[in-house]
């Protein structure tokens, strides 16, 4: 399934610049001249990032932000903000928008790409390993057992995991956050190569 990317400018050589950043069939692509039509459109699209100039008839970048971070199925989202080389970025309006980025035009096209793929991993991937991935096993009771009940034959010499919930759990929870970073790394090289390859193209 393709990522869905919303890009909101009212210049359409900027459009184009970013659209070309990304391209099919990984990525679908969404432009939008006026904040406000994007917005009445956010519902519909729910995209993957949001990349937002400043400077937008309807609603401007801010206005919108707020939007985003004030719906909870947007908050999610990565958000850019799309700077031009004289405006002026206000760090104040913004205080209250949560963004993943300032990007200024012209913008390396490279630099781009990876950092908004980044951005988009980053939100779609759980924030942190489980603290317990296994339930808590009660041990037995010894000191009320019958007392005519028979002793347990001695545990063989591998048994000392089995007295030992703790150290079972942490061994388990160590290995596979080792795996699932392995395999972060692995999609991480696979998918910088392959952006490398489209942009080349």
């Amino acid at each position: 399934m393709p990522y869905r990317i919303v890009v909101a400018d009212p210049s359409p050589s900027v459009q184009k610049a970013v659209q070309a950043v990304f391209p099919e069939p990984d990525f679908k692509f969404y432009v939008f001249e006026d904040g406000r039509e994007l917005v009445d459109a956010l519902l519909s699209i729910r995209p993957d990032t949001v990349i937002l100039g400043l400077s937008l008839p309807g609603m401007d970048a801010y206005e919108v932000g707020r939007f985003l971070n004030g719906r909870e199925e947007f908050r999610n989202v990565p958000l850019f903000f799309l700077k031009g080389t004289f405006e002026l970025f206000n760090s104040d309006k913004a205080a209250d928008i949560p963004h993943d980025g300032v990007i200024q035009k012209p913008f390396d096209s490279e630099k781009l790409a990876l950092t908004v793929r980044e951005a988009i991993d980053r939100k779609l991937s759980p924030p942190t390993m489980p603290e317990e991935p296994f339930p808590e096993v009660p041990l037995p009771d010894t000191a009320s057992a019958a007392p005519d009940a028979r002793p347990e034959p001695s545990a063989p010499p591998d048994a000392g995991v089995k007295a030992h919930p703790d150290a079972l759990r942490s061994t388990v929870r160590d290995l596979v956050r080792t795996e699932v970073l392995e395999m972060e790394r692995e999609l991480e090289k696979r998918i910088t190569a392959r952006v490398l390859v489209e942009l080349r193209k």
